[in-house]
């Protein structure tokens, strides 16, 4: 399954780059996660509720955020499993700004399988991109709550 997108903040890339960056933050805007711990340096791990189509499922997921370039870019590597099956994934984020808008470009690549993968391709292509546009949303909140407090 491939994923891409973009999305614009109002706001510095300093700024979008910190909120990224913030445990608290990420914890909240990640749809069914129950918060992120730290296990390592740039090395997470959740517990997640998911539901894709008829299939809902608790999964215990690992985030590891590589080839880190602050503020521009870094590399998500994910992994998740649980009864409802497997998740295995990559993905580069990459801000850039202009004026004060900052631009998140987004790509990645997942391999699911198990009972959640035979709901069918057109299934989780459509949970995949409802979960990162709720996720931007909710990161787009966090970001502007900061713009707010530093005004």
């Amino acid at each position: 399954m491939h994923i891409e997108g973009s999305y614009d903040f109002q706001g510095e890339r300093q700024l979008v780059w910190d909120a990224l960056m913030d445990l608290d933050v990420l914890g909240s805007i990640i749809p069914g996660s129950q918060g992120l711990e730290e296990i390592g340096e740039n090395k997470y791990q959740s517990r997640l509720a998911v539901r894709v189509g008829p299939v809902n499922g608790k999964f215990e997921a690992s985030f590891e955020l590589a080839d880190i370039n602050e503020p521009q870019s870094y590399r998500l590597l994910v992994e998740g499993k649980g009864p409802a099956g497997h998740v295995t994934g990559a993905g580069t984020i990459e801000l850039s700004q202009e004026n004060n808008t900052t631009t998140m470009r987004y790509a990645g690549d997942a391999r699911i399988g198990g009972k959640i993968a035979a709901v069918g391709q057109r299934l989780l292509d459509a949970a995949a991109k409802q979960i990162a546009r709720q996720a931007l949303r909710k990161l787009s909140r966090q970001v502007a709550a900061r713009l707010e407090a530093a005004a």
